[in-house]
């Protein structure tokens, strides 16, 4: 009975997968699935388990890469590839596309992912997260596929800052963590709130926050590791119903990736009035 059960699993996943590879471009997952495997080399580099578990990784993350996604960002690239195109058209083309990418990770990663390994991660440590005796497939699986999902936003949130003309200070997280607060919602966008951060806005001017610097930094830290938990938890989730796991990674992440963009374009607009 057993084994009748796990081929009908099997036969199911199997078609689930295959209904999810359909009008996926084979190269484009090629190369999203080497950017993934790469991502997983990452995760020791950004403080491995623990710095997940504890949210740590994301402002690491940030700190890593923001810089050099900005400083590489090209709108005359985009503005030549679609010519025809205002910059309002060029940028829903380019957040399309980030969320396509995204989506296309969230399908491999679904077949990677099975609910057993997940049950190892489920316990009451910080954050709702435990820490397992080792860190095991899925636990590289995840922690990658969050690696390689913020980086894909990032990358877009640079492009679209660029496309607006957007000064940022690239050592500086705030328009980032402000961006993807109220992207995530929730108790997130709350802790944003509540420090006084708003979509278009800044914390405090700079004059003022050179004497507050410490406090400022604080609030940085407290929602860097809250939103770097809520991701992970985000990510964990998704991937625990087994045969729905890749249709949901695919869908869950384009929505996702489709938000920071959206939420991305109406900051740096406000911020260029």
């Amino acid at each position: 009975m057993a084994k009748r059960k796990d081929k009908k699993h099997l036969k199911v996943l199997k078609t689930a997968e295959k209904k999810m590879n359909r009008g996926i471009d084979k190269e484009d997952k090629k190369s999203i699935k080497k950017a993934y495997e790469d991502a997983k080399d990452e995760i020791e580099k950004l403080g491995g388990w623990e710095s997940f578990k504890s949210g740590e990784w994301f402002l690491k993350l940030i700190r890593k890469c923001f810089k050099n996604y900005f400083e590489r960002a090209n709108a005359d690239y985009f503005r030549g590839k679609y010519p025809s195109l205002d910059v309002d058209s060029i940028v829903k083309k380019i957040n399309k596309v980030a969320a396509r990418n995204s989506a296309i990770l969230g399908a491999i990663v679904g077949g990677v992912v099975s609910a057993d390994e997940l049950t190892t991660i489920f316990t009451a440590g910080e954050g709702g997260l435990g820490l397992p005796a080792n860190i095991t497939i899925a636990l590289m699986a995840i922690a990658g596929e969050a690696i390689l999902l913020v980086r894909m936003q990032l990358q877009l949130i640079a492009n679209i800052a660029k496309l607006y003309n957007t000064p940022i200070d690239v050592d500086d997280p705030e328009d980032i963590l402000t961006i993807m607060a109220f992207a995530l919602g929730g108790s997130v966008a709350e802790v944003a709130g509540k420090a006084g951060m708003k979509v278009g806005g800044k914390i405090t001017e700079k004059a003022v926050r050179k004497h507050i610097s410490r406090g400022v930094l604080k609030t940085i830290q407290k929602l860097g590791r809250k939103i770097g938990i809520k991701i992970l938890q985000r990510t964990i989730i998704k991937y625990a119903v087994p045969v729905a796991s890749m249709g949901i990674g695919y869908v869950w992440n384009y929505v996702a990736t489709k938000t920071v963009g959206r939420i991305a374009v109406k900051h740096f607009k406000k911020r260029t009035k």
